[in-house]
């Protein structure tokens, strides 16, 4: 385990890294953590969109290889895949298996909303929810019972995640009270500096 942690790392620090996030959310936290330089990721070793931004929404293997491989990466590329649950093996095409292209998942278990379930002091409420409430995924959660119908909105998150250094604690807090769901899985927790 710990070798793994620790050529993770080394990748992180060594290689371009382009970060595939799920969805909005974990775009916004990307961007707002490269913002506040909190990544292990040097900023001059990630890969912008073509907007400029420091990850892509883009997450199938046809679509990363169209916008993103047809470029040198001298130090070799990691696609760091920011997800809630195990994305599956990213199938890059021939051509691009020779390369020197390596795929690590990190994994916002149980979703990325759990990040405002801690910041607004609810994840134990969450965690021991009961009866129709065990239904509730994070998200659903922040919408129904802290009646944050913009959760979801970018713009909204941007607001609600400026200040990087809260973000921050808010991951760390939930990497220590939820972990990862297998011990082998990578968080957003290791991404931090």
């Amino acid at each position: 385990m710990r070798s793994k942690k620790a050529e993770a790392l080394r990748d992180l620090k060594s290689r371009q890294i382009l970060f595939s996030c799920e969805g909005k959310a974990e775009r916004v936290v990307i961007e707002k953590l490269s913002e506040a330089d909190a990544l292990v990721v040097s900023n001059q070793n990630i890969v912008r969109d073509m907007d400029g931004r420091p990850c892509t929404l883009l997450r199938k293997a046809k679509d990363i290889q169209r916008e993103f491989l047809g470029v040198d990466y001298p130090d070799g590329l990691l696609i760091a895949r920011i997800v809630d649950v195990n994305p599956g093996m990213l199938r890059l095409d021939r051509p691009y298996r020779l390369l020197d292209i390596k795929v690590l998942d990190f994994i916002t278990r149980p979703e990325i909303e759990a990040l405002v379930l801690v910041r607004e002091g609810e994840l134990d409420r969450f965690r021991s929810r009961k009866g129709d409430d065990r239904r509730l995924n994070a998200s659903d959660w922040c919408i129904q019972r802290l009646r944050m119908k913009n959760v979801k909105d970018e713009r909204f998150l941007k607001a609600y995640w400026s200040d990087a250094e809260e973000l921050i604690r808010c991951i760390r807090e939930a990497h220590s009270k939820l972990g990862s769901h297998k011990n082998e899985q990578f968080g957003l927790a290791d991404l931090l500096k």
